[in-house]
């Protein structure tokens, strides 16, 4: 049941919520987390809706399926192999070597998805998961866009001592060494729809957007260090006697609802250039319901060891309403801080690009405001990007340094034919964090299908 446990561990907001991109559109993928100076259509609601004021036509964004997954502390073979998956490069590492490398503080995941992706796994696999079934699709004609996008956040950190349980499986003479420690993640489910416009002054485009928000849950989670009791090892403990048992707890808010505005700025200048601006949620709010959900669920040593599939593990988190006159310690601990800065950061951009015939290359800065939990570590970074256009394919290519040490590099294809745009991208993270040297290490794809017509 090692690898079941491990799955429960990384997938343990799934009771509650569920795990969950670096940058919205296939395209910006495509050129290292960036795009935003020349974003069309419905990709302008998310990157600059003052590009929507120079729109001559129609567009509608099908389908777009975003999936990231970064860790640090370990690169990915790694923490596959603490999990127990013998597949690729994991199968050649020994597990006890993996762990005795982690840093003291452990592994740290992040993980950002469609939200629709993640309710349709999780109704596959018949385990409770929030997400949204709502898709992400948009609608851009001429300077006007609607667009409605659902998404997953999950943040992890994994105790080196609760990875070495997980990796190694239960041992007695580890018995007193075992600690959950920091062991703890935070997840939130959300839908918005945006609808933006854009008009023009001359050179200069100006473009506002506005958007509302469907909070669909907002979790805390921890795993509390465990309960020991030595007497139950040896040859002969007391019947019924457990040796370890590791309570785990998550704290739910089911619904919630705010609002966000955008605003951007274009500049074309000659031979081609143009300089753009944006701001996303620089006047933001969203607010939680706060008839709290509790879910517990308790594993002993026997859990680390035997068969049991992970979906039968993930069903003990059976949710009941938080009573406040009756919460226990371990419920009131995990339900601090959930609301902090339980909304989207401010963002802003600037870039510059350069674009002649099918040729198009581009740069952008990116800061993040400080306050506000949906953010990530790749989300503060510089890009550069370049796509070229044959005929019926567009290549792409791009790089990025990011916050605390990530670097991307990325690259994706378009297939049009007609007014059917295919586009396909993706990347690798990789870094060092330079405060510790710990390795970051992560994978990230957009897949999207999008219909034009009647220009650009």
């Amino acid at each position: 049941m090692r690898r079941a446990f491990a799955l429960l561990v990384v997938l343990g907001s799934m009771a509650p919520a569920a795990s969950a991109q670096m940058a919205p559109g296939a395209r910006s993928v495509g050129l290292g987390g960036g795009g935003m100076v020349f974003a069309s259509g419905v990709d302008a609601v998310e990157w600059n809706p003052a590009n929507l004021a120079r729109g001559t036509g129609w567009n509608v964004s099908a389908f777009e399926l975003g999936l990231v997954g970064l860790g640090e502390g370990a690169t990915v073979n790694e923490i596959l192999s603490v999990f127990g998956a013998d597949i690729g490069g994991a199968a050649d590492l020994n597990v006890s070597d993996v762990v005795a490398g982690l840093p003291a503080e452990g592994i740290t995941l992040s993980f950002v998805t469609e939200g629709f992706a993640t309710a349709y796994a999780t109704d596959r696999a018949e385990i409770p998961g929030p997400g949204s079934p709502l898709p992400s699709i948009g609608v851009a004609f001429g300077n006007v866009a609607v667009r409605l996008r659902s998404r997953v956040f999950t943040r992890m950190t994994l105790s080196r001592e609760l990875a070495d349980l997980i990796g190694n499986g239960f041992r007695e003479e580890n018995l007193l060494d075992y600690a959950v420690g920091n062991t703890a993640w935070q997840s939130a489910a959300l839908s918005e729809v945006t609808v933006s416009y854009g008009t023009v002054l001359g050179n200069l485009s100006l473009g506002v957007g506005g958007r509302y928000i469907a909070g669909h849950t907002l979790v805390n989670g921890r795993f509390f260090e465990p309960n020991i009791d030595a007497n139950c090892v040896g040859s002969s403990p007391p019947p019924g006697c457990v040796p370890l048992s590791v309570t785990s707890v998550a704290v739910e808010a089911t619904d919630g609802s705010g609002f966000g505005l955008d605003v951007g700025v274009a500049l074309d200048l000659p031979a081609g250039i143009r300089a753009s601006a944006s701001g996303t949620n620089v006047a933001q709010k969203l607010t939680w319901n706060d008839d709290l959900v509790a879910h517990t669920a308790v594993y002993t040593d026997e859990d680390f060891d035997s068969n049991e599939d992970f979906v039968d593990l993930l069903d003990r988190f059976d949710g009941e309403a938080l009573d406040p006159n009756g919460v226990t310690l371990p419920v009131l601990q995990t339900a601090e801080n959930l609301f902090e800065e339980s909304y989207f950061p401010q963002v802003y951009r600037l870039g510059v690009g350069w674009r002649s015939g099918g040729t198009t290359l581009e740069g952008m800065a990116t800061k993040v405001s400080p306050r506000g939990r949906f953010t990530n570590p790749w989300d503060k970074r510089v890009s550069l990007g370049v796509e070229q256009a044959l005929a019926v394919v567009t290549l792409r290519a791009g790089y990025a340094l990011a916050d605390q040490g990530v670097s991307a590099l990325t690259g994706g294809l378009g297939l049009g034919t007609g007014p059917v745009l295919l586009e396909v991208s993706g990347g690798r993270f990789s870094g060092e964090d330079s405060s510790d040297a710990s390795p970051w290490e992560g994978y990230f794809g957009t897949v999207s299908l999008q219909l034009r017509g009647g220009g650009r």
